[in-house]
């Protein structure tokens, strides 16, 4: 449990350590917070994070809770605001995602997200997921059962989703 998992720079370049056991305590209470607002198997949860800790707490804490992580990139230009809401949006949709989970800088993009995404029921953060308690159901999945919906860049058309199961 106090074995390294992954090593995550900062932009200054300080690597900053997540251990098995930190990644397994936060993801367990996404995990709870994720089934407290009724996300189980075969719900999809759309991960709207930069490759900071949260990312990997939510990855596995969806996964624990039986449910299929879509990873969606953060905005990052301004001026390519709606381009990219046009594609998250076309991503929330065709996932069709029940949660957004993002970061404190990007809630206001995620609610425009959200109020133009029929399948969102709500924005939420990792802190918020963490805060809401008690111990979860852990979901046991098959090896066929969904496990991540990959989309492609969609730099030469629309994003493209990839399902991969628990085998892959």
């Amino acid at each position: 449990p106090e074995r390294v998992h992954v090593f995550l720079a900062d932009e200054q370049g300080v690597e900053q350590p997540i251990t098995y056991r930190a990644l397994w305590d936060r993801a367990v209470a996404v995990s709870a917070g994720l089934r407290e607002r009724t996300i189980g198997p075969g719900d999809s949860v759309a991960l709207m994070l930069r490759t900071e800790e949260p990312f990997f707490a939510a990855f596995v804490g969806a996964l624990l809770a039986g449910a299929v992580p879509v990873p969606i990139y953060p905005p990052y230009r301004v001026d390519r605001i709606e381009e990219y809401t046009r594609r998250q949006l076309g991503i929330l949709t065709n996932a069709q995602a029940r949660v957004l989970i993002t970061f404190g800088e990007a809630e206001r993009v995620a609610g425009l997200l959200r109020s133009r995404a029929g399948s969102v029921a709500e924005v939420t953060t990792v802190a918020e997921l963490v805060a809401a308690g008690d111990l979860p159901r852990l979901s046991r999945r098959r090896s066929s059962d969904p496990a991540l919906i990959q989309y492609t860049s969609g730099s030469t058309g629309d994003p493209k989703g990839v399902l991969l199961t628990h085998a892959n």
